[in-house]
């Protein structure tokens, strides 16, 4: 069913208007997430504080200092003593401020282009025993300054250098809020009051005393008042007083451990408990999400510009999206099994997994739960709901469960072919048709009632995708082999016509793969093994449009036509074709880590769900959507190094008019960088003039080897994980010329050189007079000489020959050659270069027993049977000498090189030679430092090393 299932194209339309009721509560999903760990950060675990600069760059709060994150690198910046970094905040100035212990400043840029921190002690006019400040638990940046608190004052510093400001705190002091018009605090005993700096005094806002035991977390500023966020639930403060809120929500906040809250962009609230509970209401103060984040409480929170939502916890750092469309179904909401298909049906969502029929109902409480129906004992396969009921496939057969029913009954039952598919007819609302492995069902409505109409059998055909075209006219994929077409009569079932549409009709069937259908655009499609076709009158033709050229894997093709727009997927890739629009998008909705797309469908609350290897993927248009800002593509670093490696820096941008300046002879190592929390950024380049096209989507490190003198034009990509791109960026330099490449010095050169050309035409004459008598002798002498000079050259010659004689492929020449040019091609493209060393096993007691010449006869069959496993347009075959070969494996990570020695060795092993080889396997990136021939080298120890393991076997280097 792995293959049936994504190849099925249903038409979802149809059956979204065929669901019936209408649309009800929907299921919420968990948001996306991606954690990052100690490993990533490369900082203690804990973290105490969030904040976002204005470039989108992450800022945490860490006892090792302050972590700065531009969406690829986490880089730390240390505060005096190594003070951990309690409270952070971002100002209108645009620079990150930091309270830590006895210290508060901010994170300026420095020489070097990072970030330095800059204490502000000596701007709040601190000396002495002042500077003892403990924690600093709070900053908070407003329009002018920046309000600093410790445990015993409330400092205030200007942007502008003004005069700073503090006053002394009281022990009842608690919290301190900071909203646009002013400045709150809780004040233990007392309650919630208003700070006035002008006299430093509280006074009570109406109703406050309401706060007066009560932690409070935050305050938010709505516009129908001040939102408290308390361990006791909601609170709404306004002018008339304080009132606790009624509703699911207090309700659920009461008796958590509420520690941390933060209105989104949406107006939805999100709060963080010192359980590890992350619970999210929306504007309305309904329950969206309740998510348990594991066993560490919820620290801080924090909004980047791409709609992500920061958690920082006791132990790690978590990004959510969230508020966001996409949402994932999984685990943590009791789904067994993988999903094959799911229908929303009667208020709720079924799932059909291979644990058999589940059903989530929405909840109040923001944590829907997947429930097991015992109706069957094994797996489940397909669902469809309509007005008469929801029909389920199941191993053993196909149930439906009537409106109003609270149990299926059976329409269908077999030990061994249990309902495979379901897909309702597009011009009959009576009719149904189902797959049950051998034969085709079809099913009519009769007095509201789905019953067994016919049953066909397919004649051996393993389907691969089912269509319907017209009424009773059937069109399916046979993974077996070509595509059928067959005519049937609704009424009594009865096959009035069957074609086969092979390579007789256009279609060229791959056996290995068979073929599959689907329809797309009113037209019948049809894949076979890489290669796609569409139906033109009664034959196939060449499919060479979108959507199968956009796919990789053409025979895992599924394309779905929804109210959404178009889909197209296969295992690995998701592609987007927005309703009115003609080009296609890929789509990463969790970033290049979530994938095993195998089943799409729009189900009739609306919601998109996609079934993957990891769970179930949600899209719902309705949910609010964050437009992140657009990405900035620039330079982090560019360096111009001589050949003794001595690095210059060159500026990071480059004027039309005024290209960057690199000296003569320098290679340039350059670092692109684009701040983006959406995990996964690549990037790509052209060199014009150099690099033919765009090069492949890689890291951000770009090397580029001393170019000639001359104007270049290096344009450069990026996009994030999830496919945003930003806009070409495009650096311009100029090489400059040796000393000895200037025009005058070339001009000065061409005029010596006529001068000495002259000079020595004369002294030639006047030499040839004065030996005319010697002609003969020097003639002699000459011919002499020429004829040593060409035996030597036919010598040279003979050595550089590419062919090893005895064997036929290249020899060892050719191959230093061509390792040493490989090796600079993949130092430059930043390419993987992998090399294989090959000895033929006891070859030495095979030519003792069988003499030199039944050996030569040996080595030439083994290196037939090694030119037949390699590449000669990309790779190169040669023998290194004696019984010993090597390949060369450019772009090849070890890994795979590996996996193709192991090829080798067992394709000479099971071949009728009588032999068998021992292979070493060694592979990197070039570095600029390393030589080529320290490949071989590693090659060879690993070679060593197999054949003191026993021969027949394959070694990779350690290294």
């Amino acid at each position: 069913m792995r293959l049936l299932r994504p190849l099925l194209a249903l038409l979802l339309l149809a059956s979204w208007l065929a669901a019936g009721p209408a649309l009800a509560a929907k299921v919420p999903g968990e948001p996306l997430r991606r954690g990052y760990e100690s490993e990533q950060t490369r900082a203690r675990p804990g973290h105490l504080a969030l904040a976002t600069s204005a470039n989108g760059e992450l800022f945490t709060g860490n006892a090792e200092g302050v972590l700065r994150f531009n969406g690829i690198d986490w880089r730390l910046t240390t505060l005096p003593g190594r003070s951990p970094a309690r409270a952070l905040d971002t100002g209108r100035d645009g620079l990150v401020y930091v309270g830590g212990y006895d210290t508060f400043g901010r994170l300026a840029p420095n020489a070097e282009g990072g970030l330095a921190y800059e204490e502000l002690l000596d701007a709040a006019g601190l000396v002495g025993d002042q500077r003892h400040l403990g924690f600093v638990y709070q900053v908070m940046a407003d329009d002018e300054g920046v309000w600093f608190r410790t445990d015993q004052r409330l400092y205030f510093l200007p942007y502008d250098g003004g005069r700073a400001k503090h006053w002394p705190l009281g022990e009842e002091v608690r919290s301190f809020y900071l909203l646009q018009s002013r400045l709150l605090a809780r004040l233990h005993g007392r309650g919630l009051a208003r700070f006035d700096p002008a006299n430093g005094r509280f006074e009570l806002v109406p109703g406050g005393e309401a706060m007066a035991n009560v932690p409070l977390p935050a305050v938010i500023e709505r516009d129908d008042g001040l939102l408290l966020v308390a361990r006791d639930g909601l609170h709404l403060a306004t002018d008339a007083g304080v009132k606790r809120l009624a509703g699911a929500a207090s309700r659920l906040l009461d008796g958590e451990r509420t520690y941390v809250a933060r209105e989104l962009v949406d107006g939805s609230v999100v709060v963080g408990t010192l359980d590890g509970k992350l619970i999210r209401f929306d504007a309305g103060l309904s329950v969206r999400e309740n998510l348990d984040l594991g066993n560490y409480g919820v620290i801080d929170l924090a909004v980047d510009r791409e709609g992500g939502l920061w958690v920082a916890t006791e132990n790690d750092l978590l990004r959510l999206s969230l508020p966001s469309r996409w949402s994932l179904l999984g685990e943590s909401q009791g789904i067994a099994g993988n999903p094959n298909d799911f229908e929303w049906h009667d208020g709720a969502l079924w799932l059909a997994t291979s644990q058999g029929i589940q059903r989530i109902d929405p909840s109040p409480s923001g944590q829907p739960r997947a429930a097991r129906q015992p109706w069957t004992e094994y797996e489940a396969y397909a669902l469809q709901s309509t007005d008469a009921g929801l029909l389920m496939g199941v191993r053993e057969g196909l149930l439906v469960l009537d409106p109003g029913a609270r149990a299926p009954r059976t329409l269908f039952q077999h030990p061994h072919h249990g309902v495979y598919a379901l897909m309702p007819s597009r011009f009959r609302d009576d009719r149904m048709y189902a797959l049950t492995g051998p034969n085709l069902m079809v099913l009519r409505k009769e007095g509201g009632r789905w019953q067994t109409s016919h049953t066909i059998d397919l004649g051996g055909i393993s389907v691969a995708g089912i269509e319907e075209a017209a009424e009773g006219e059937l069109w399916m994929g046979d993974t077996r082999g070509p595509v059928q077409r067959w005519r049937i009569d609704p009424e009594t079932g009865e096959v009035l016509g069957r074609q086969v549409y092979d390579d007789s009709r256009g279609l060229a069937v791959n056996p290995q793969f068979g073929t599959s259908v689907y329809r797309f655009e009113d037209r019948i499609h049809a894949t076979s093994g890489e290669r796609g076709f569409r139906l033109e009158g009664d034959v196939f033709v060449a499919d060479l449009a979108p959507p199968v050229t956009l796919v990789d894997r053409a025979y895992e093709l599924a394309v779905e036509q929804t109210a959404l727009g178009d889909y197209a997927y296969t295992s690995r890739e998701l592609w987007h074709r927005p309703p009115n629009a003609r080009e296609w998008q890929p789509l990463f909705p969790g970033g290049r880590g979530l994938a095993g797309y195998s089943y799409l469908r729009m189900g009739s609350d609306g919601v998109l769900r996609i079934a993957t290897w990891t769970g179930l993927l949600q899209y719902d248009p309705g949910e609010a959507w964050v437009t992140p800002h657009p990405l900035q593509l620039g330079m982090e670093l560019v360096l111009a190094r001589d050949a003794q490696g001595k690095a210059t820096p060159l500026p990071l941008r480059s004027e039309a008019d005024q290209p960057v300046l690199v000296p003569p002879g320098h290679s340039l190592t350059m670092r692109f960088a684009m701040v983006s929390m959406e995990s996964g950024a690549q990037f790509r380049y052209v060199l014009h003039g150099v690099t033919p096209d765009w090069g492949e989507w890689a890291d951000r490190d770009l090397f580029i080897r001393a170019l000639p003198a001359g104007d270049y034009v290096l344009e450069v990509q990026a996009r994030t994980g999830t496919g945003r791109q930003a806009p070409t960026m495009t650096y311009r330099f100029r090489v400059l010329p040796h000393w000895y490449e200037q025009w005058w010095v070339l001009a000065l050169g061409l005029l010596a050189l006529l001068g000495v050309g002259l000079l020595g035409a004369l002294w030639v004459v006047r030499l040839r007079t004065e030996r005319f008598r010697e002609d003969n002798r020097r003639l002699e002498a000459r011919i002499a000489e020429r004829t040593h000079e060409l035996e030597d050259a036919n010598r040279r010659l003979a050595e550089l020959a590419t062919e090893d004689a005895l064997t036929g492929v290249a020899n060892r020449r050719a191959l230093e050659n061509g390792l040493r040019r490989e090796w600079f091609r993949c130092l430059d493209q930043r390419r993987p270069l992998s090399v294989l060393m090959i000895d033929v096993d006891h070859f030495k007691a095979y030519n003792d027993a069988h003499g030199h010449l039944e050996g030569d006869v040996q080595l030439r069959g083994i290196a037939q049977r090694l030119s037949r496993q390699h590449d000669p347009q990309r790779e190169q075959l040669a023998r290194y000498g004696g019984e010993e070969f090597a390949l060369l494996l450019p772009g090849v990570h070890p890994s795979e090189a590996a996996r193709r020695a192991e090829t080798i060795r067992a394709a000479i092993a099971a071949s009728d030679a009588g032999m068998t080889v021992s292979i070493g396997v060694a592979g990197a990136v070039p570095e600029l430092q390393a030589e080529p021939d320290s490949l071989l080298r590693r090659a060879d120890a690993a070679l060593y090393a197999a054949k003191r393991a026993g021969r027949n076997r394959v070694e990779v280097d350690a290294d």
